[in-house]
């Protein structure tokens, strides 16, 4: 893997959007190598005492290996692959790599006004560091946010920055998640949730579902649509109608391709669910994006 990162001009057009992208990379630091790299700016360097402060926000996601992070407020703790830790501005921090395995990390500076509002009222900076339930997520998100901060295109910042808050998102519910009886309503719910996103190829038998949840199916549907609004199956189909559109428009899968890789029974319903769910066919979306994007 090759380390990238980017520190990005202002730009006057982002400014009123509420999260501003300042900088982002990913970075692979090998057992017994020098960290940081040098080739950062002066400003993100650490000071002699390894520690540092800055003027924004950020995440970084160790995706493998290990190490130690500490704050102003955070004593000195081990942190390991699946570990975010959260900087807030203007408090001292420090991280860096065990030698004896080096890591991997992916990082997202950013600021503004709903940055700011999210960060003060969900997370803290005594509980900074995060253990995520869900890393390939996470990674997922990081490949998407990377891919969008190396175009150069119009809007680039904006599109970029779209990606942070559903980076927090994901680490606020694995908050929850680990703050809920295991067999409440609501965890049973996110776990069936979980279990119907990891399999989005197959059509899930809701019924051995709510077995393996440990509960029954009546109980099981009644607390889905109390928690979501939605009876399972319908909710399973929102979902892969919501990803079929990215398969459309970013892997360039066909309609048929599109209806195998989510599991529909055929193409005809597929197609059909697809236009009661957005108004049009797999077919006229693809076409009307095609034209939106020239």
């Amino acid at each position: 893997m090759q380390s990238y990162s980017r520190y990005f001009p202002s730009d006057p057009a982002a400014s009123g959007w509420g999260w501003r992208i300042l900088d982002a990379g990913r970075q692979a630091i090998a057992s017994q190598a020098r960290y940081p790299d040098a080739e950062h700016p002066l400003a993100y360097l650490f000071d002699a005492d390894g520690r540092r402060t800055l003027e924004e926000f950020q995440i970084v996601f160790i995706e493998a290996g290990s190490g130690i992070f500490e704050s102003e407020k955070v004593p000195r703790m081990q942190v390991s692959a699946g570990s975010v830790f959260l900087i807030f501005p203007g408090e001292w921090h420090r991280y860096h790599p065990a030698p004896s395995t080096g890591w991997r990390e992916a990082w997202v500076g950013f600021r503004g006004a709903d940055a700011t509002r999210v960060m003060h009222q969900f997370f803290q900076s005594k509980q900074a560091v995060l253990q995520t339930q869900q890393p390939q997520e996470i990674v997922g998100l990081f490949d998407r946010l990377l891919h969008w901060a190396h175009q150069d295109i119009a809007g680039r910042d904006q599109i970029a920055a779209s990606h942070i808050p559903l980076i927090l998102a994901f680490l606020k519910a694995d908050q929850a998640e680990l703050t809920q009886p295991h067999n409440s309503d609501a965890a049973i719910v996110q776990r069936a949730k979980a279990a119907m996103l990891e399999q989005l190829d197959k059509r899930s038998d809701l019924a051995a579902l709510a077995q393996q949840l440990g509960c029954s199916y009546s109980r099981f549907r009644f607390a889905f649509k109390r928690e979501t609004g939605h009876a399972p199956r319908k909710f399973e189909n929102q979902i892969k109608l919501n990803r079929s559109r990215d398969l459309l428009q970013h892997n360039h899968l066909s309609v048929s391709e599109t209806a195998d890789a989510l599991g529909f029974s055929s193409v005809y319903y597929f197609s059909r669910a697809f236009k009661r769910a957005f108004g049009q066919s797999p077919t006229e979306w693809v076409k009307a994006y095609g034209q939106q994007s020239k």
